[in-house]
Parts: C-alpha cells; structure tokens; sequence
C-alpha cells in the first residue's frame, strides 16, 4: 500500500505540472481556435528568467516570482496575441500549428540569444545559457534546499507542495473566472458560438486578448514550480509536458478546463502506475515512457470524433487563387524552368563535391515534402508523422539488405511496402478524425514509433543502426555526388509531374470532393474511405522513397536519424513554402539542407567576386531557431506560404496595367491593394487559361441578366396584381435604417449586388424571399458578420459598415440570426445575463414564469418555441432601436408562431422598428407595415402594406404565375 500511495503523490505532483499546461491550452483554444504548442517554450522561458532573476541575481523568491509570472508572461502573451496569434485567427489548421511550433522552437532559442546578450553588452555578473541548460535540480519558488515531510511513509518535500498549492489554487481561479465573472462568461458564450456573441456586443478580440495571457501565465506559472521537479531547465522537457498536457487537453474534449485539469493529475498517476506495477511493460522497450501518448490516442480516437466534416483541415480553408492564370503555359513554366536548369548547371559544373553532396540531400529532402503536399495540400489532412514513414524505410532497407543479404534494390521495394502499411495504419484515426485532432492522433502514432517500434535491438541494430550504401542505377553510380545530385533532380521532377497529374485526374477531383465535403462525396459515389487510404498510402511511399536516398546519402540510418519532432520541423518548412504547391515543397527540400550550412560557415564566392559580399557564418546555435520562428510569424501574415506572397504582389501589378486601359479605376484599387489582392481570380474561360481583360465584361455581362431577371420578376408581381406600384420610394424623416448600393458576399461569390432598402421608423417591414436569394447574407450585413465591399448601411445617418459587429450593438442594433439568437451550451441565467441586470432578469422571469422554472438550465434543452421565448425575451426588457429578425417562425408550430407576432407588434407599439426576414408570407403580412421582396441579392419591390394583394401575392410569390 505504501508503494502505491508513493506513486500516486509523486504522479500526482508531475500530473500537476500537466495539468496547468492543460488548462492553459483549453482555454486559448476553446476561445481562439488555435492550439497552442508554443506553450512548451513558454514555460522554459519563464524558468530560465526566473532562474536568473532568483538564482543568478539572488533577487528574493517573491519579486523574482512576481516579476517572471506577472509580469514578464503576461507581457509575452500580449506580444504574442499581436504579432501571431490574431492574425492567425481565420488560417487553416496547418498553419497554425506550423506557428505554433515555430514558436515553440524560436521562444527558447530567443531567450537563450537575449540572455547572453544583454551579459555581453552590459557584462551583468549573470549565468549564461551553457550553464542553465547544464543545471540539475533548479530552485522553484519554495525554500532552497527543499524542506522533506513524511506523511506516514510516504516522503513529499516543499517543492511538491508548492506544486500542489498552485495547482489548486489555478483551478479554483479558472473556476472562479468562467462561472462567476462577465469575462469568463463572455469567454463561454464566444466558445459556444463565436459569431453569435460578436453580434451580442462581445468583443471577441478582446476576449482572446485575456485567453492568451492567461493562458501564457499558467504555463509560466509551470515553468517556474515546474522546474525542480522535472530536474532540469531544458526545451525538450517542457516540450514533453505540452504533448502530454495534450491528452489531457483531449479527455476535456478540448474545451472543459476542469476535466482536462483532472485529466493531467490522471495521466500523471497513470504513468506512474504503469512503471511501478506493469511487469509486462519492462518487456516492451519505451513502453512506460508512452502512457501518455495511448492515453493521448486513445481519447481522441473515443472522444473526439469530428461530427461535422472530416476532410481534415480544410473545411474551413478555401483554395488558394491562381496567380499565374493569367499567364500563358509558357509564361507560368519559364521561371521554374530556368531555376531548374541552373540547378542542374550548378550541381554538374559550379558547385565543389561538398556543395554537391548538401544538393543531393536536399533533394532528397524534396522528395519527403512533396510527401506532404499529397496527403496535407491535396488531402487536407494533417501528418505529423511523415519523420516516421521516413525512419521505418530506411531502417526496414538497412535490416533486410546488412542482415539478411537481400539486393538493395529489392530492400528498398519491401521497405517501402512496409511504409504503406504504416501509412495505412496512420490512416486509420483519418477515418473519425479530422483537422487538429487528426493531426495529434498522427503525432500520437509518430510518437509510439519513436518510443515503441524504433526501439526494438533487433530492428534499430542496437545504437548503431544500419550501413545503406550508395545505390547503382544501371550505368550511373551514386557514390559520386554530382550523379546523385542529377539523379535525385530528374526523380523529383518525375514525382512533381506525376501529382500534377494527379491532381487533374478523375483521382485529383475525387480527391478535392473529400477535402470539401465527405457526406457530399459519397452522395456523389466517391469513397471517402478509399480516398483517405490511398492519401496516406501514397504520401507515405513517397516519404519513404525519399528516406531511402536520405539514409543512402548519410551511409547509415539509426532509429534517431529522423525523430517524430523532426516531422513538425519538416511540416513547418513545407507550409513556410507553400503546402499546395509541388515546386515550392522542392525547393523547400533543397533550402532545409543549404540553410544550416550557410548559417554555420557562411557563403563565399570565386575570387572575382567583392570579399565584402561574401560572411563568414556565424556559430550560434540560437540564430537557426530564431529565424525559424521568424518565419512563423511571416506565416501568420500569409498562411499560404511567402511564394505565393510574392506572386500576389505581381500579380496585383500586371492586373493593375491589363487593367488601366478598360477599368482605370479597378486598376487603380489593385494597386494599391498590392499583396492584399489574393481573393480577385480571374474567371476561367475555356481552354484552362484566362483572360484578364474579359473579366470586367464577364462580371457587367452577368450583373446585366441578373438585373434583366429581377426587373422581369418585378413587371410579373405588378402584372398580375399581386403589388401596386410604388409612387415614392424615399422615406425622408421617417427613415431608421436606409440600406445603400450594398455589394456584399463571401470571398469572392457575390450575393448582394447593389441592394436598396429603407425601414421606417416605428413599423415592421416584412422582407420576403426563397432560399438563396440573399436574405441572411442582408442581415449578416446588417450585423457585421458579413463585410461590405461597396455602398453603405446608413442608421439614422451614421455608417455601420465603420463598426465592427460588436459596437453596432451599442448603437441599437440588435440581430436575430436564423437558428435562433441563443446559445445553447450557456444555461437560461446565463443567455440573459449577456445583455441583462439583475432588476431587468427579474422582469423578464415575471412576465415568463417558464423561464424561470427553466432558468439553471442548458438553453439548448429547451424546445424550438421556447429558444424563441430567450430570444425575445431580453429585447421586451430592454427594447434596442432596430431589431432584425431572420426567419423567426422557422420550425414553429402555428400557436407559437402567433404568440410570437404578438410579441413583434408590442415591440413596434412601444417604439423598436423591427425588420422580419421570411419566408412565409401569409403569417407575416398580417403584422407588417411594409413589405419588400428580395431576389438573387436585389429588392424586387417595396412599399406599404396596403399596396399588397394577399391572395394574388401568395400565388405569385408560390410561383403559379412566376
């Protein structure tokens, strides 16, 4: 018994350290969307500044705390928020967790650099990075050396306690903040529905702003207590908290922050467990050491089953534009062309053997990104696991060819073969999983491989791993480096040609139908399961053929040759590029090779050449990593990858010029948008090219027959009576919200095309119109949801479109939006207390005794009429200026539909001009003061109430005479 109580406090007390870590990733996450592995190199910096503020400096605990946890980390987390995170808030899943990890790597590197830099310069009698990292046993924020207790037999010391304290203490905090403060509630309600809290009045910027530093605190805070008991202030150490604070990240379903605070004590002890009671796990090298990581797989797989779509990351990720469409083939190839030959140039006669040998390794490394750009740019999904497809190649070639005599060659086919059954396995979560969870279940089976598959003496050849020659192809010998490199350059433009094949094959369109929409493709008879399969099969021969020639460069392949990390590392590369793009995810190989070299020894040219252009490198090893976090930063900025930042820019001027002769204006808008013009791609036409020129004919062509089919709708509505025509539109004073040449949709679909409209003052306007006509892109417009590229929302003057969603709350405008304004994982109390007092609640609860006897509950468990009670519910108590309502009847049985018309008129009696969007128009009309009717994003008509027919309008609107 006192064994397993020892393991369980000791467990315990890491499981602490995890559980800080965790809360801080949920809470970012469930409020910003971005998973935060960053947090790892958070919380070495926060140790290594408090180390050298307590230790080094011999400031007191308290300041030296006080400074490094509420100070320095918050600071951080604003930095942050600024300069990576808010920019990254509508990015796909890979890009951010390329920044992420970026920074995770950077964070360190930079306060190492920074450390050792302000001794140089101010020569502070301070402890350098070489004697940190070496450090054993760090002091924490309890007495040094640490007071030791008994509690019966089991030892615990003072370290352990304060890790406990402020484990305890962190939770209850949270607690406090989500469930008893308006911050923490908007923070919830922004967690449930984020666009539904911006039109409430929440400011979701600002919420994520407090996300962010509290979230850095926390893992500040576990840096600091953490530390002594981890031993060591290291960057992988930390590191190894954050992936395992991940699983317990998963047990909360990636949201609840008091069931992943419990879930990494579990974990903790769990692990602890395993190592003191599981025999069979000594059997199993580095099974102990993996507790986490099944935990970590386990949970997702069970738990975090994406019941939406599960294309992976791009879901919410729309395809990048075309820069180069308006080029011709000859135009597009000439650049890559030229690059390749000089290449190819260089590599047989300019470069030295060694520069030679740095070449074909790049390439080789080409080979392992393109991996990425079928199974992440085509697929959508994220692996993290492609180092490990990479290892079990090149380890299954070396142990069939050294141990058991087979020809290279046949090695080398079998080694790939076993690639794809991993990669088949790896595939496996793909089939429930998709965006982030995907992308941890890939790294939860890279890291098993790592601790599990790789550490078996019989396949990794102890710690000396395998001998993989040079190969031969017929006449060519690979020993030398310019044939290799040569070799290597002509099978990557092979594997570019075959996927760019691919992606124009019946596979390719099969493929894209996937990543957008699953239930949408297998109605359409494509497989998503076979699909998916055939991704990671595929990437995963690729990664593989790619670590063959890797390992045959390097002479020999050992299981650490190319670790789980280093796949985060290659992924982060490859997006930095351009994920989608085969050439930039070569040349992406080829950079990761050169840049350590030029980084280290400089670059240096032919005697010719100015000595002042040439640098002799420099020896930090700090400096790789901070430009590798740079390079995060720039990815926020363009989540496509810096090539296609560049390709923007010039194609904003040649559109600027092609442009100036037709549309100077457009021209002129181009220009000045320069790389902020990425979402205006030219129309096809046929033949796959495009014309730049026709694009303003197209789009005039089209607003012509879309105005022709509105203005012949509107003849046939006067034509058969069912509307008068209107003798004045303008509404003069009477006017609350005057709607001006609005053009609005989403991306680069239009839907509103210079739409008008006027509500008046004190009435109900009723707008009618079918699906797809552009009724709820008006009223996301309306709310801020959906931006304006011209015209104006005009409210008694004043222009909305300046607002932001959350401040047009402010000014009296309140939107109801289609499926019902409230939020259902919020109870009753809480939807009311988002725009509520106290006094004004309990008028509401007096008037609606059901809400009362309702109000601890989740208001997602209420029925379709009584969301619709919360919902108007707070309007009644404080009633705004405007109120838009967008299909309000929908789902409602016809009782509850009049009661709810009631309500709207004793709004517009008591001041509230209300705009009701519908569909239903006999239900509506009886209510409304006008009327207006919207058709593929125009108002067909508008005017009085009286001026409609009922009968003749009902048959017109049902399409008997239309």
């Amino acid at each position: 018994m006192t064994k397993f109580l020892t393991l369980v406090v000791s467990g315990a007390v890491t499981g602490a350290i995890f559980s800080l870590v965790a809360a801080g990733l949920t809470l970012s996450y469930s409020a910003t969307g971005i998973f935060n592995f960053a947090y790892g190199g958070v919380a070495f910096s926060a140790a290594y500044v408090y180390y050298e503020l307590n230790t080094a400096l011999k400031w007191p605990i308290v300041p030296a705390a006080i400074v490094t946890i509420v100070v320095f980390a918050p600071l951080l987390g604003l930095a942050l928020n600024v300069i990576v995170f808010r920019p990254l808030a509508r990015a796909g899943e890979s890009a951010k967790i390329v920044a992420t990890v970026g920074l995770l790597i950077a964070l360190p590197a930079l306060t190492e650099w920074v450390g050792d830099g302000l001794i140089n310069i101010f020569g502070i009698h301070t402890a350098r990075s070489s004697t940190i990292l070496q450090l054993g046993l760090p002091s924490g924020i309890g007495p040094v050396p640490a007071d030791v207790w008994h509690l019966g037999k089991i030892p615990f010391n003072s370290n352990e306690m304060v890790v406990f304290a402020c484990a305890a203490a962190s939770a209850v905090a949270l607690w406090f903040l989500m469930r008893r403060t308006p911050l923490g509630l908007r923070m919830r309600a922004v967690v449930d529905r984020a666009n539904l809290a911006r039109i409430r009045g929440v400011n979701e910027a600002q919420t994520s702003r407090y996300a962010w530093v509290i979230g850095t605190v926390l893992a500040a805070l576990a840096g600091v207590v953490g530390a002594p008991i981890l031993g060591a202030i290291l960057p992988n150490s930390f590191l190894s908290v954050t992936f395992v604070a991940a699983a317990a990240v998963v047990l909360g379903g990636f949201r609840s922050i008091p069931i992943a605070f419990v879930g990494g004590l579990l974990i903790g002890v769990a692990e602890n467990l395993v190592a003191g009671y599981a025999t069979f796990a000594s059997l199993i090298s580095g099974f102990n050491d993996s507790v986490p990581v099944v935990i970590l797989l386990v949970a997702l797989v069970v738990l975090a089953r994406d019941k939406t779509r599960r294309a992976g990351a791009a879901t919410d990720e729309t395809p990048p534009p075309d820069y180069l469409a308006d080029l011709p083939r000859w135009r597009r190839a000439l650049p890559w062309t030229l690059a390749t030959v000089f290449l190819a140039c260089y590599i047989q006669w300019l470069a030295n053997n060694f520069w030679a040998g740095i070449m074909a390794q790049g390439l080789a490394l080409s080979l392992i990104f393109l991996s990425f750009v079928i199974v992440t740019g085509m697929g959508g999904m994220v692996s993290l696991a492609q180092a490990t497809f990479v290892t079990a190649a090149g380890l299954t070639t070396g142990l069939l060819f050294q141990h058991y005599h087979l020809p290279l060659y046949l090695a080398a086919a079998i080694g790939i073969l076993f690639t794809m059954v991993l990669g088949l396995i790896v595939a496996l979560p793909a089939l429930r999983l998709g965006g982030l969870p995907l992308a941890l279940a890939t790294l939860a089976l890279a890291l098993l491989g790592d601790n599990v598959l790789f550490q078996w003496n019989w396949y990794r050849n102890l710690n000396t791993g395998w001998h993989i020659p040079r190969l031969r192809i017929g006449a060519l010998n690979l020993t030398n480096n310019r044939t290799m490199g040569l070799t290597l350059l002509v099978i990557v433009l092979v594997a570019m040609l075959l996927i760019n094949n691919l992606k124009r094959s019946p596979w390719g369109r099969s493929i894209a139908a996937v990543r957008s929409s699953e239930v949408a493709a297998a109605t359409s008879g494509v497989s998503p399961l076979r699909v998916k399969l055939a991704l990671f099969a595929l990437s995963a021969a690729v990664a593989g053929l790619g670590g063959i020639f890797y390992a045959s460069f390097q002479g020999n392949v050992s299981n650490s040759t190319t670790p789980a990390v280093q796949g985060l590392l290659w992924l982060a590369t490859a997006v930095l590029f351009g994920i989608r793009r085969p050439a930039a995810a070569a040349w992406a190989g080829i950079a990761s090779a050169m840049t350590p070299v030029i980084l280290s020894s400089g670059f240096h040219w032919w005697g010719w050449v100015p000595t002042w252009l040439s640098w002799g490198g420099t020896n930090s090893v700090e400096i790789p990593a901070i430009l590798f976090g740079l390079g995060a930063v720039t990815l926020a900025r363009q989540p496509d990858g810096f090539l296609a930042a560049n390709a923007a820019q010039r194609y904003a001027k040649r559109a600027a010029k092609r442009l100036a002769a037709e549309r100077p204006e457009a021209a002129a808008e181009l220009a000045m948008a320069g790389a902020g013009a990425p979402h205006i791609p030219p129309p096809p036409i046929e033949g796959g090219g495009t014309d730049l020129a026709l694009a303003p004919r197209v789009a005039a062509a089209e607003e012509a027959a879309i105005a022709e089919e509105v203005g012949r709708h509107g003849h046939d509505l006067l034509s058969a009576g069912a509307v008068r025509a209107a003798s004045d539109g303008a509404a003069g004073d009477d006017a609350l919200l005057v709607v001006q040449q609005v053009r609005a949709g989403y991306g680069d679909v239009e839907v509103l095309h210079g739409l008008e409209l006027t509500v008046r003052r004190g009435t109900i306007t009723a707008l009618f119109g079918a699906n797809g006509s552009g009724k709820s892109t008006l009223c996301g417009t309306i709310s801020g949801l959906v931006p304006v590229t011209s015209g104006s929302i005009l409210l008694e003057g004043e222009d909305l479109c300046r607002l932001p969603a959350h401040r047009r709350v402010g000014r009296g405008v309140l939107v109801a939006p289609e499926s019902r304004g409230i939020f259902p994982g919020l109870s009753v109390e809480e939807n009311l207390m988002l725009r509520l007092d106290a006094e004004h609640r309990e008028e509401v609860y007096s008037r609606f005794a059901l809400l009362r006897e309702r109000r601890h509950l989740l208001a997602g468990s209420l029925s379709g009429g009584e969301q619709q009670m919360l919902t108007v519910a707070p309007v009644l108590a404080r009633p705004p200026r405007l109120v838009v309502v967008d299909e309000p009847t929908l789902g409602l049985a016809p009782l509850v539909i009049g009661q709810l018309l009631d309500l709207f008129r004793e709004l517009r009696d008591r001041g509230t001009t209300i705009l009701l969007v519908e569909e239903k128009v006999r239900d509506v009309l009886g209510v409304a003061d006008y009327a207006a009717f919207i058709e593929l994003g125009h108002i067909v008509w508008e005017g009085p109430r009286s001026d409609v027919d009922d009968e003749r309008l009902v048959q017109a609107y049902l399409g008997a005479q239309l």
